[in-house]
């Protein structure tokens, strides 16, 4: 192994290739329980964390272009249930902090009548979907930033303690984990029967969902920069379509790789830290790039070609949505913009009362989102048009899920709601 290699693979952290199975200790157990487990129905899609009845993952599907189903409320929807989450208070920097409710991603999963989301506060959570009654919880050492992906009955999720972990769904045990060496927010999927994630690590992953057994890995570098721990590797949540595997690193690249193998395709350059989550769309693969290169961007799936880019203000946090030839996309300079997704022209761009990092749902006609001031959007597809907004307090950056007339959203003041 060469120097320089042997230089990044001590830069990646320690983490390890070998999952830890789950056992009868503490810290594979939920801390709290009630009900008994959950009555989940045999799995019923096949090799993939995809459904057009259920949100298994973040954006939906592998390809992240599924949002959700309808109806959306026409009218400011009223509050069914809302449930406080537990803070969790540690050292930020030297300086004591909360970290509470959900943030970026932190998009909630949702099958047959149950919610389940992690929170900043550190803890994992199983709601009833109709009354929002808690299940079970399950605590990490740390915050759960990433969005969870359901599979086969089972929960993956990452956490800032490092660790992937797959939880059994019906109870909240841990069935296996797996230290990845650093921060882990980006989020799973689930394609032909392999797991694939991206982590701070600098390392793209292929996994045996059952066992998280290692099928491969691959090094996609951007650990060596960062002024503050949390701003390296991979943060995005990597799209997979057949043998493609796209994620995006802090150095500004978008990596293309083969998804049987692991190894590199092409790689394109996109200007600066890109936390925003690749969309796979007809022949393209689309992202955006925060404030370094605050541009939004299309690229050829076949060589890395970029078709087109759309500079904006203030860069973008926010993973696009694409419906119907139409890419839209909130962003930290108080915007919400839709591009025609094989142009780049502007169709409208719509001024929010501040920045927006919460990558929209797009469903029955509309845009639902979050804003760092507190307020749930609902926009007009084609228009921009505002059809209503809710104050919920504290930031919302996280994704809503939309199902069967019901938004499910949480805060970073702490609070996850059922809306409708």
């Amino acid at each position: 192994m060469s120097a320089p290699t042997l230089v990044r693979e001590a830069l990646a952290g320690r983490g390890s290739d070998t999952p830890v199975k789950g056992t009868k200790k503490a810290r594979d157990q939920p801390v709290e329980s009630h009900g008994g487990p959950i009555d989940l129905k045999p799995w019923r899609y096949g090799d993939t964390s995809a459904a057009n009845d259920a949100m298994l993952m973040f954006r939906g599907n592998p390809t992240h272009t599924f949002y959700g189903v309808g109806p959306v409320p026409e009218k400011e929807p009223e509050i069914v249930w809302k449930y406080r989450m537990e803070d969790f208070e540690s050292l930020y920097y030297g300086t004591p902090h909360v970290w509470a409710g959900t943030g970026w991603t932190g998009q909630a999963a949702y099958l047959d009548g149950y919610v389940f989301v992690g929170s900043q506060g550190r803890s994992f959570y199983a709601f009833e979907a109709e009354t929002g009654k808690l299940r079970w919880r399950f605590q990490s050492a740390r915050q759960i930033k990433s969005s969870v992906c359901l599979y086969d009955n089972k929960l993956y999720f990452g956490s800032v303690d490092d660790w992937l972990r797959c939880l059994d769904a019906r109870t909240g045990e841990v069935l296996w984990r797996l230290n990845t060496g650093r921060d882990l927010d980006s989020s799973a999927c689930v394609v032909d029967g392999k797991l694939y994630i991206a982590g701070e690590n600098g390392h793209a992953r292929c996994l045996d969902p059952q066992t998280g057994e290692l099928h491969w890995k691959y090094f996609v570098g951007a650990i060596n920069r960062g002024k503050k721990t949390g701003s390296y590797g991979s943060e995005t949540s990597p799209a997979v379509v057949g043998d493609e595997y796209y994620t995006a690193t802090y150095d500004g690249e978008l990596f293309r790789l083969n998804a049987q193998t692991g190894e590199k395709v092409w790689i394109a350059k996109t200007g600066g830290d890109t936390d925003a989550s690749p969309v796979i769309w007809e022949d393209f693969v689309y992202t955006a790039t925060e404030e370094e290169a605050p541009n939004v961007y299309c690229f050829a799936r076949e060589d890395g070609r970029k078709v087109w880019e759309a500079k904006r203000r203030r860069g973008f946090w926010s993973t696009p949505a694409i419906v119907d030839g139409t890419l839209y996309i909130t962003s930290d300079y108080n915007r919400c913009y839709a591009f025609d997704a094989r142009t780049g022209d502007e169709k409208w761009a719509k001024q929010l009362g501040g920045p927006s990092w919460s990558s929209p749902a797009a469903v029955d006609g509309k845009l639902v989102f979050g804003d760092v001031n507190g307020h749930l959007w609902c926009l007009d597809q084609k228009t921009g048009d505002e059809i209503w907004k809710k104050k919920l307090g504290g930031h919302v950056h996280s994704t809503p899920v939309i199902m069967n007339g019901r938004i499910y959203i949480g805060t970073a003041a702490g609070t996850f709601y059922c809306l409708g």
